[in-house]
């Protein structure tokens, strides 16, 4: 079987957290360079990926498998590191990049290996602003390479099946999607709460897996039409300080957002999404997928996953999806990736849905400015592009400080 050669940039939390274990996984991948111009992250990860591959081979080794224990023993040993990108690129005959880095680095670094003619897959957000967004479009349109969007909660285990689920009819035509991403705030990292790094705060980084997997739950078919900041809280800054690299600090991202969305088809069928995107503990209703004869919504019992399907009648059923791990989805994404080059077919998750994600975010940033008022994508994006006609290469550095100043200060 051929396999998709790949270089990651970026080997920090993402990348030794989750990417790294899941390469593992995905027969179709080999890890042939890792890149990251900080040299003492590079070679953290450098030791964890020689620790967690040595575990794997012996085990492989202990269940007989030697076929995979030779195969990643081949792998690691002839694993390279490079400080500077454009090396690796020159050097190393890649099929696929994978890209880790803080936000502010996804799109030129994807820009650079399109125009190298290799194929790219992106962390989210896919890019700081919509605008960035756009130049990596006409790349990939340029290059005619591939481009994924990494949204690992399509292939996680849970959604997939809660789609499976949707597509099937059980709950009749899909009206409404409540989903909360929220947790406690990335206090391990200042890159987060920095404006010109991360491009926005938890809408932008925790809020865009809720805004992609609502959309994918009801249907990829449905394009967002309206956004609209939530009340009571919209988007805002909760708490004035957080201790950030071992210091209180103030901090100019929001902490949180709720958001509305609606989705709609050429044929007349819609749903809405109510989405909480916070670092400051959820406080939305639960999850729940709700159409015009039941609903949907995932419980967690213990170790075990299961999907609840609740009928008009008061009737139930439910699934159990036993144990899944947070590795199986990064591991669902690479392999879609890298069956999708060497298939040659587009992701399901490409770099437009990247694209109007992304949209979808600025346009709920520009919503709150205009006092929470509903916006339309269209408006948004004649917004953005009239600041890019007037302020040129400046263009998303200014919509970057122009949006963020209707963030809220509860």
């Amino acid at each position: 079987m051929r396999r998709v050669r790949v270089g990651v940039v970026g080997s920090g939390g993402i990348f030794q957290g989750a990417h790294l274990p899941a390469y593992l996984d995905v027969a179709e991948a080999q890890l042939v360079a890792i890149c990251d111009i900080s040299e003492s992250v590079l070679r953290a990860a450098e030791r964890k990926a020689k620790s967690i591959y040595q575990d794997r081979i012996q085990r492989a080794k202990n269940e007989g498998n030697i076929d995979l224990a030779e195969r990643l023993k081949e792998d690691i040993e002839n694993l390279r590191t490079y400080t500077s990108f454009s090396e690796m690129l020159s050097k190393e005959n890649l099929d696929l990049v994978d890209i880790c880095t803080p936000t502010k680095f996804h799109s030129p670094i994807a820009i650079e290996a399109l125009n190298n003619g290799v194929n790219v897959m992106c962390e989210k957000p896919m890019a700081r602003t919509y605008l960035e967004c756009l130049d990596v479009v006409e790349a990939v349109e340029d290059s005619k390479k591939i481009y994924q969007h990494n949204e690992n909660w399509i292939f996680h285990p849970l959604w997939y099946n809660i789609r499976k689920a949707v597509e099937s009819g059980v709950i009749g035509e899909p009206q409404i999607v409540f989903m909360a991403t929220a947790h406690g705030g990335p206090e391990w990292a200042s890159w987060f709460w920095d404006l010109d790094i991360a491009g926005g705060g938890s809408l932008l980084d925790n809020g865009v897996h809720a805004i992609t997997c609502s959309w994918f739950l009801g249907g990829f078919d449905k394009k967002p039409v309206v956004v609209k900041a939530a009340e009571p809280y919209g988007i805002c800054i909760r708490m004035k300080s957080r201790i950030i690299q071992g210091m209180f600090r103030p901090f100019e991202v929001e902490d949180d957002a709720h958001v509305l969305i609606r989705f709609e088809n050429e044929v007349g069928e819609w749903f809405t999404a109510h989405v909480e995107g916070s670092w400051s503990h959820r406080d939305s209703m639960n999850t729940a997928i709700i159409g015009t004869s039941g609903e949907i919504k995932p419980e967690t019992r213990g170790e075990e996953t299961f999907i609840v399907i609740s009928d008009a009648m008061g009737g139930k059923r439910e699934f159990n999806l036993g144990r899944i791990t947070w590795v199986q989805s990064f591991a669902g994404e690479i392999r879609n990736a890298c069956n999708c080059i060497l298939s040659n077919v587009r992701s399901i998750c490409d770099e437009k849905i990247g694209a109007e994600t992304t949209a979808i975010v600025q346009a709920a940033y520009l919503s709150q400015k205009k006092g929470k008022k509903p916006v339309t994508i269209d408006e948004f994006k004649e917004y953005a592009m009239k600041i890019r006609e007037k302020e040129g290469d400046r263009a998303s550095e200014i919509l970057l400080k122009d949006l963020v100043k209707g963030i809220a200060r509860v």
